[in-house]
């Protein structure tokens, strides 16, 4: 069969069941972490690896993870999305723009209506070297951070040369999500709850557009 040269190829996802896993995995963590949030106030190993990063601080990692930070922050995040949002409609993917938006877009919108719901305090063991003062659970920077890789990895599946994304955008999540515990402004289980709350939202989305026929 000849492609009609007004036809827009397929772009390869994962299968709907391999999706379907990643949102129960993910959401059950989420939900794990926050119940032990409400109810015990964190994991007992939250302080324990907090402490641990800040006896072993340095001049080096102290740059390393405030420039983490300021690139992971919400509006650096917010530009890069935008960028790739843009590209996509400028290559007439309407369809890959509608998903990427809100697959990014709900995860941060998503991230700011749970923060006030738990209502965690920061951790205080230490004065940081770049305070935060809004709610703690979940981490922003994970989760936004988290939500751009999984998005841009779910873009690029099944094309060729996706290897630096699916290499580099995870990892710059975990290293931000690192530079969050190493500055003492988030509980592990902050940035846990971060990463597997847009792993959640990013996977949903893409499984009920699965679901969904195309028009």
């Amino acid at each position: 069969m000849i492609a009609s040269p007004h036809s827009v190829p397929t772009t390869p996802v994962p299968a709907p069941g391999v999706l379907r896993l990643t949102v129960l995995v993910a959401a059950i963590t989420f939900g794990w972490l926050a119940f032990a949030v409400l109810r015990f106030g964190g994991l007992l190993w939250d302080a324990p690896v907090l402490e641990f990063w800040h006896r072993h601080a340095m001049p080096g990692l102290d740059n390393a993870a405030v420039l983490l930070t300021i690139i992971g922050n919400t509006w650096p995040m917010v530009g890069l999305g935008v960028l790739v949002f843009l590209g996509l409609l400028w290559r007439r993917q309407g369809r890959a723009a509608a998903l990427f938006f809100l697959s990014v877009g709900g995860s941060m919108l998503l991230t700011q209506v749970i923060k006030p719901l738990v209502a965690r305090p920061r951790p205080a063991l230490w004065a940081s070297i770049r305070p935060e003062h809004t709610f703690s659970f979940p981490s922003g920077h994970a989760m936004d951070t988290a939500a751009i890789a999984a998005a841009l990895v779910l873009l690029v599946w099944g094309r060729r040369g996706r290897g630096w994304v699916w290499g580099l955008m995870p990892l710059f999540a975990l290293a931000v999500g690192w530079a969050r515990m190493y500055l003492g402004v988030h509980n592990p289980s902050d940035v846990l709850a971060g990463w597997a709350a847009a792993v959640a939202w990013v996977a949903a989305v893409h499984w009920v557009a699965l679901r969904r026929p195309r028009q």
